[in-house]
């Protein structure tokens, strides 16, 4: 499988990322060299191999989930660049 330049470029407006023509050809060399190392691996007889995801254990400390107020939250709503009252305007990334 390889990705032509309209289909990373594409790719790249979902993720709202402007690429220049240089940076868009390195992209697709990029992703096409990574893609065939992935199509490298189906070759791979893994009948035998167990599952693998991490070398080591990996601990995540948890914090307790607890709804509260910011001390400064009137610093942070004075320093909003969109919005009214209480609350921030998000702007549609989705759908444009």
């Amino acid at each position: 499988m390889k990705l032509d330049s309209d289909a990373v470029r594409a790719i790249a407006l979902e993720g709202r990322l402007s690429l220049t023509d240089a940076e868009l050809a390195g992209a697709v060399r990029y992703i096409n060299n990574f893609l065939e190392m992935v199509d490298r691996f189906k070759e791979l007889d893994l009948t035998n191999v167990e599952p693998f995801a991490f070398a080591e254990s990996v601990e995540c400390p948890l914090r307790e989930d607890v709804v509260g107020v910011f001390p400064n939250g009137k610093e942070i709503l004075a320093a909003r660049s969109t919005g009214t009252g209480p609350a921030f305007t998000v702007p549609r990334i989705m759908g444009e």
